[in-house]
């Protein structure tokens, strides 16, 4: 198995984000718009710390080539949640998985999760 490591890292790092994301719209839900922005916040610095470190080391150390996005509707937090669900999914196959061929479909897959997050992110807070 590639780097354990940082498949680990990738996976507690995008689940961590995705759950400060689900407290952020619990909590703006229930009109607690403190705890909703400070949720948001750590979400987004831990998006941050996946952007500029763990993303790209993914990238490099799986080969992975995919441009592509998932698709979705428009920008939002529940969008950016799907994506990062769908980051710990993959990662999660890619765990179990010692078949090269499927290795690298599954790395693939899991480079559009990649950079569907990302784009929504840049959309959401970047602009």
């Amino acid at each position: 198995m590639k780097n354990l490591e940082l498949l680990s890292e990738l996976l507690e790092t995008s689940a961590s984000a995705c759950e400060n994301f689900i407290i952020s719209e619990i909590a703006l839900n229930d009109g607690n718009v403190e705890v909703s922005q400070k949720a948001s916040r750590d979400g987004q610095q831990l998006l941050k710390t996946l952007i500029k470190d763990i993303f790209l080391e993914f990238k490099e150390e799986f080969d992975t080539v995919s441009t592509n996005c998932l698709d979705y509707d428009y920008p939002n937090n529940m969008e950016l949640i799907k994506a990062l669900n769908s980051i710990t999914k993959n990662g999660g196959a890619l765990l179990g998985c010692d078949d090269e061929k499927i290795v690298k479909i599954i790395a693939e897959k899991l480079q559009q999760s990649i950079n569907t997050a990302v784009e929504i992110y840049i959309n959401l807070f970047e602009n």
